[in-house]
C-alpha cells in the first residue's frame, strides 16, 4: 500500500494503530461491494437499471487497475467482491492480500488453495504465472459478474474441470445484460495468447469511449435488445467456441 501511494480508484491506506495490543490499519471508508450492489439490481426492472452508473463503474476499475499495473504490482485477486463502493458511486479496488511486485515472471512454485481459480488465467493455472494480463483475464470475469447481476463465473462446473474446460476453447456466454461490445470486450480478456489480450489502458479508452458516446442510454438498450434477438435466432459466439449455458441460483 505504501507503493500504490494515492488513486482515487483504489481503497487508501490512511495509517495504522494499535487496538488491544494489536496493530490495525485504517482504510478510508466505503459503503458496500460491488457484488452485493449488482445483486440488489437483480430486484429492479431491467430498464431502471442504469447501464450509465455499471459503465462508469467498470471505467473506474480500469482505471484503478492501469494506475495498480503502473506501480509493477500484480493484484492477483480482481474480483467483484473486492470492489468497494461509495455513496456517489466512486469505486475503489481493495483486498491487496494477494498482490505482490512484478518481476519478469511471477511463479509461484504452487498455488495456495486461497487463490481464486474461477478468476484465473489459463497460464495462471498452469503455470502459476502473473502479470498485468492474468488482472486483465480476472477483469473479464468481473464484467461478467457485473452484467449477469452477480452470478457465479463458471456455474455448474466444478472448479477442477475450469481449466479442461478453457483450454478446450470455451468461453463463458453472453450475460443478458451485456451488448454484443461489452461481450467482445469481456471476452477479448479470455484470450489464452497472452500478446492478444488488450492492456488496462486499452480498456480504460474502450470504456470511456462508450461512456461519451451513448449519453442516455437509449442506444445501449437498442443494442441490446439487438444482441437478444440476434441470439434467440441461434447461437452466435465470439470465434465460434462452444458457450457454457449460465446456470441460475437455484440448480446449483
Amino acid at each position: 500500500m505504501r507503493i500504490l501511494e494515492y488513486d482515487r480508484n483504489v481503497i487508501s491506506m490512511l495509517g495504522w494503530r494499535m487496538i488491544n495490543d494489536k496493530p490495525a490499519i485504517v482504510f478510508e471508508l466505503a459503503q458496500e461491494d460491488l457484488l452485493r450492489y449488482v445483486k440488489m439490481q437483480r430486484l429492479k426492472d431491467r430498464k431502471e437499471i442504469s447501464f450509465k452508473t455499471i459503465i462508469s463503474i467498470l471505467w473506474q476499475i480500469a482505471k484503478g487497475m492501469e494506475f495498480i499495473a503502473s506501480k509493477n504490482i500484480v493484484h492477483r485477486d480482481l474480483a467483484a467482491r473486492n470492489v468497494l463502493l461509495t455513496n456517489d458511486f466512486q469505486a475503489k479496488i481493495s483486498d491487496f492480500g494477494l498482490a505482490v511486485i512484478n518481476s519478469t515472471d511471477i511463479k509461484e512454485s504452487a498455488l495456495p488453495k486461497r487463490f481464486p481459480v474461477r478468476w484465473m488465467s489459463i497460464e495462471a493455472i498452469v503455470e502459476k504465472m502473473f502479470s498485468e494480463k492474468s488482472d486483465v483475464w480476472a477483469f473479464g470475469v468481473l464484467m461478467f459478474e457485473v452484467f449477469s447481476l452477480g452470478q457465479d463465473p463458471y456455474a455448474g462446473i466444478e472448479t477442477r474441470q475450469i481449466l479442461r474446460f478453457l483450454r478446450s476453447g470455451k468461453r463463458m456466454s453472453r450475460p443478458e445484460l451485456a451488448t454484443n461490445g461489452m461481450y467482445e470486450m469481456m471476452y477479448s480478456c479470455w484470450e489464452e495468447n497472452l500478446e492478444t489480450r488488450p492492456k488496462f489502458e486499452e480498456l480504460v479508452a474502450k470504456l470511456h469511449d462508450v461512456l461519451e458516446g451513448e449519453s442516455g442510454y437509449s442506444k445501449y438498450y437498442e443494442e441490446l435488445e439487438l444482441s437478444q434477438e440476434q441470439e434467440d435466432s441461434g447461437p452466435s459466439n465470439v470465434n465460434n467456441s462452444v458457450a457454457l449455458e449460465v446456470l441460475n441460483d437455484n440448480s446449483l
